[in-house]
């Protein structure tokens, strides 16, 4: 195989041919570490991603990997994607925009590459890093949720649900395995605490949390006016 400065000096795209797939992960996170800039790895399959994304943990654990799956379900079908696939697409897109603290490495498919996304702007304005401390209004942090896409109900048991009861809020989170529990003085954030949805017993407590939508379609009244006129069409 060329060397990798070589590689990352060319003019012209190049062509590693007979690189073995168990192989593909060592090489691209030495690519990773060399470029100046971001490498992408895009791969045929899930199956090829998730290799090439764990596999630096072991002997490439200063690479920042950033894996970028694609939706679980076809465009157009009626089924939704999973709540779970949505919040690491979500994930991997606000982590694009941050500035990078050294050799990153985004690993995607064919399939993710080709769908649309949202953009940046979208991206930022509808993630919110929950720290103690922060001041947010109670009907500012409802609207939130609504436009993220949580639903309203009495007690959170499901993915994808929030409750209010007086000054604590419940969350069941995109990318979370609890449910997070906000409770407020006033308008200031106290504390963050995880909770079993089952008991609904607090089981532990966060210093941050980066809190995704519930879906990457937004629920804001310009969207939903939209959709209603062009599905009218």
């Amino acid at each position: 195989m060329p060397d990798v400065g070589r590689i990352l000096s060319a003019s012209a795209p190049l062509t590693l041919a007979s690189v073995a797939r168990g192989s593909q992960p060592l090489v691209m996170a030495d690519l990773a570490r060399a470029a100046k800039g971001r490498a992408v790895f895009v791969a045929a399959d899930d199956a090829a991603m998730r290799a090439v994304a764990e596999a630096p943990q072991f002997f490439a654990p200063e690479l920042d990997v950033i894996e970028f799956p694609a939706w679980d379900c076809l465009p157009y079908d009626r089924a939704s994607p999973a709540l779970s696939v949505s919040a690491r697409r979500l994930s991997a897109l606000y982590r694009l925009q941050a500035a990078r603290k050294g050799p990153q490495l985004l690993v995607t498919t064919i399939n993710a590459a080709l769908q649309r996304v949202q953009t940046p702007f979208r991206i930022r304005e509808s993630v919110r890093e929950l720290k103690p401390g922060m001041e947010i209004g109670r009907e500012s942090l409802i609207g939130l949720l609504q436009r993220q896409g949580y639903s309203r109900t009495d007690t959170v048991a499901d993915a994808g649900e929030y409750a209010v009861r007086g000054s604590i809020f419940d969350i069941f989170p995109s990318g979370l395995e609890a449910g997070l529990r906000l409770d407020f003085f006033g308008d200031e954030l106290e504390t963050l605490r995880l909770f079993d949805p089952n008991t609904q017993r607090s089981t532990g407590v966060l210093d941050s949390h980066l809190l995704l939508p519930a879906s990457e379609a937004q629920h804001d009244e310009d969207t939903v006016k939209r959709f209603r006129s062009r599905y009218r069409e």
